[in-house]
């Protein structure tokens, strides 16, 4: 089995209880449009990322008790197109969805840290985007 079939069964196993009142192509197109961040950001493909996002979205986040706000347009032109591959496990932990609405929950482990991600994402014109993104980083115990 692909290893994307077995990330997809394992997420269809986390989705939250409104799974049932959505149909299943609405879970997988917003797993699709987190795949393009997830891959997008792990072997370094600022094409398949920025697919991910509308331009106007926002990513805020706590540093030393002080609150930063980033565009996700000047987010995504930090993101490089590298072709490089960053060595980092991805997973969709959730996905809970409204309507046009949705929220993700993803994780991603670094070798010293884990970034947990909370994606907003609305369904536009162009299909689901992520329109805000929060996150807060974890060191691993030693």
């Amino acid at each position: 089995m692909k290893k994307t079939s077995i990330a997809f069964l394992t997420l269809m196993l986390t989705v939250s209880k409104n799974f049932a009142q959505t149909d299943l192509k609405t879970i997988q197109d917003i797993q699709t449009v987190l795949t393009y961040y997830l891959d997008g950001g792990t072997n370094g493909d600022s094409i398949l990322f920025s697919k991910a996002f509308v331009p106007d979205g926002q990513m805020r986040y706590m540093r030393n008790d002080t609150l930063f706000n980033v565009p996700l347009k000047d987010f995504m032109a930090r993101m490089r197109n590298t072709g490089i591959k960053t060595e980092r496990k991805t997973k969709i932990e959730s996905i809970q969805v409204f309507g046009n609405a949705a929220s993700a929950k993803l994780t991603i482990e670094y070798p010293t840290f884990y970034f947990h991600d909370i994606m907003s994402l609305l369904k536009t014109k162009d299909g689901w985007k992520i329109v805000g993104k929060i996150f807060y980083r974890e060191e691993k115990q030693n």
